[in-house]
């Protein structure tokens, strides 16, 4: 019998290591653009191109455009209308492919995204974790707000846009991010921070930057010129919040904290007829707590009271064209003082809103309640009545449905307003 030997040859090769750089952050600006809120778009980018100065962090956009408003070829090089990625640096850009995870975008090809899409806006975070790694990441929604909904795609077909609680059920734990700049009017409710909580198991922002009524665009310049890799050196401008002289901040060190209070400040100078704020979102938990256990307090009080004093209340709401009792019924935001001109309105106390309408008030053009429009605030799924989602975490959380009492502030508010507590639910098919 033959016997064979084995030889085993182990062949070691070198291995090459591409280790990508990682920066102290990524800025992810979703810029949707494919409504009249285009041309402030386009001198947003024209902002970040010239301020951008510094290395140390990213700015990665993903913008759609649309004609009929801005003729705009200077800024990105072209006036296109359809969508593209570009990653934007000092006095340049470039043009970028989408990769596997948008590989609908490319620079040879045309695409119309629907920018309304919370899995397109999903797939754009996750592009730039995965090309572009850093230590933070801020996500900027830039178009328009209106505190049910953002990002409109008049383009899409739907009239798609992205609700508060879409984001937390398509994205993911994994596309959650320290900072959430809402550049839109209107999105600084309770109740949307709320849905975007800090968390383990879903999408969640430790810092949330949001304005209660109208607003203006964001001071990109201004806030990326301050970004310096010599860090805490003392820009021109004083301190509104901190005292003393404005610091720029090293990009790479600097934390969310300090990169949330640099916009908050640069917004602040810049806008001082609006009413933005910067909130620590680790607080909203508490916040809702004691906001329920206020609701079930008042349940035991006459209604009548409670009723007076909501119509003596000051509302936010926008009213461009002088439909004051639309304004009202679109926009039911309570708080104190319209802008921060008005009388009631304190700086580092207001800036934030709670959804209470003035339920009872019948609306002319239907002989319907305020309440029973507001069809898009709900726990469960409201997917079926136009501009609505519901599934808002801040009306099903701390209540039970069906029971009788009154456990959160949602089933408090449909206590007041909604008489037809019956098994269908009354007017909102919801019963308390």
């Amino acid at each position: 019998m033959k016997k064979w030997t084995v030889w085993i040859i182990w062949l070691i090769l070198p291995t090459l290591c591409l280790a990508q750089k990682v920066n102290g952050w990524t800025i992810m600006y979703y810029a949707v653009g494919s409504n009249s809120s285009e041309t402030d778009l386009l001198s947003d980018i024209g902002e970040m191109i010239q301020g951008k100065t510094a290395d140390g962090y990213e700015v990665i956009t993903l913008i759609d455009r649309v004609e009929g408003y801005s003729e705009d070829s200077t800024t990105l090089g072209e006036n296109f209308t359809d969508t593209r990625l570009y990653q934007l640096e000092a006095d340049t850009y470039e043009e970028l492919d989408g990769g596997q995870i948008l590989p609908e975008i490319n620079v040879h090809t045309l695409y119309e995204a629907n920018m309304g899409d919370a899995d397109l806006l999903k797939r754009f975070i996750q592009f730039c974790k995965a090309n572009y790694p850093a230590k933070h990441y801020m996500l900027a929604l830039r178009s328009h707000g209106n505190g049910a909904s953002m990002c409109p795609d008049a383009e899409a077909g739907t009239a798609d846009r992205l609700f508060p609680a879409e984001l937390r059920d398509v994205l993911t734990q994994s596309e959650s991010v320290d900072i959430l700049g809402l550049d839109v009017c209107s999105m600084a409710g309770l109740e949307n921070l709320y849905e975007w909580r800090p968390s383990d198991t879903a999408f969640s922002a430790d810092y949330v930057i949001a304005s209660a009524p109208l607003s203006g665009a964001w001071a990109y310049d201004q806030i990326l010129g301050r970004l310096s890799q010599k860090g805490n050196g003392v820009s021109q401008g004083s301190s509104h919040f901190e005292g003393g002289m404005e610091k720029d901040l090293n990009p790479l060190e600097m934390t969310p904290r300090e990169f949330a209070s640099l916009i908050i400040e640069e917004v602040y100078d810049s806008q001082r007829w609006a009413s933005w704020g910067l909130f620590d979102n680790s607080a909203i938990e508490a916040v809702k707590t004691s906001i329920d256990e206020l609701a079930r307090l008042l349940a035991s009080e006459k209604k009548a009271h409670i009723m007076e004093i909501v119509e003596e209340s000051i509302n936010y709401y926008h009213n461009p064209g002088g439909d004051l009792e639309t304004s009202q019924l679109a926009f039911p935001y309570y708080g104190e003082g319209f802008l921060p001109t008005a009388p009631d309105f304190q700086e580092g106390k207001h800036g934030a809103y709670l959804i209470f309408p003035l339920g009872d008030k019948v609306y002319s053009q239907t002989g319907r309640s305020f309440w029973s429009h507001i069809t898009w605030f709900h726990s469960r799924d409201r997917g079926h009545f136009p501009n609505a989602y519901g599934f808002y975490d801040w009306c099903k959380d701390g209540g039970i449905e069906g029971n009788g009492k009154v456990e959160n502030f949602f089933e408090y508010l449909d206590f007041l307003f909604d008489e037809e507590n019956g098994s269908k639910g009354g007017v909102n098919d919801y019963r308390w």
